[in-house]
């Protein structure tokens, strides 16, 4: 039998994972409209609009579908902000305003790792 403690303490820890993804996808849908929007300031022989859209659609689809699951379990974000080498995040869960500081070199690696995700998905895909 699971004792109280550990499953408040399971679901705490997932809600926190949540909350790192709900970022994680928040950040990556508008970081590749503004690579998107720097591709412009060069002349390429082909246009990568459509595959820079279809991955920040994605993202966004994923950021959103994963704040309707925070708010079915009680968590709102309430405010987010980069600070020179952090991210910092309040979000309210079940009444209690909580702070997740998150590193910038370690969000990007995870945005990227996300990229890579999508790419091979994609490819095994065929579309």
């Amino acid at each position: 039998m699971i004792e109280p403690e550990e499953s408040g303490r399971e679901q705490q820890e997932q809600e926190m994972d949540l909350i790192r993804r709900y970022i994680l996808y928040g950040i990556l849908f508008r970081v590749v409209m503004v690579d998107m929007d720097s591709t412009h300031q060069v002349v390429l022989k082909l246009t990568y609009d459509s595959v820079f859209q279809e991955l920040s659609r994605w993202a966004e689809r994923q950021h959103h579908a994963i704040r309707r699951l925070l708010r079915q379990r009680g968590c709102y974000v309430v405010h987010s902000q980069k600070q020179e080498h952090i991210y910092v995040v309040q979000y309210r869960q079940r009444g209690y305003l909580r702070e997740a500081i998150y590193s910038i070199e370690i969000l990007r690696a995870e945005c990227q790792e996300l990229v890579r995700l999508w790419v091979a998905r994609k490819h095994m895909i065929g579309t």
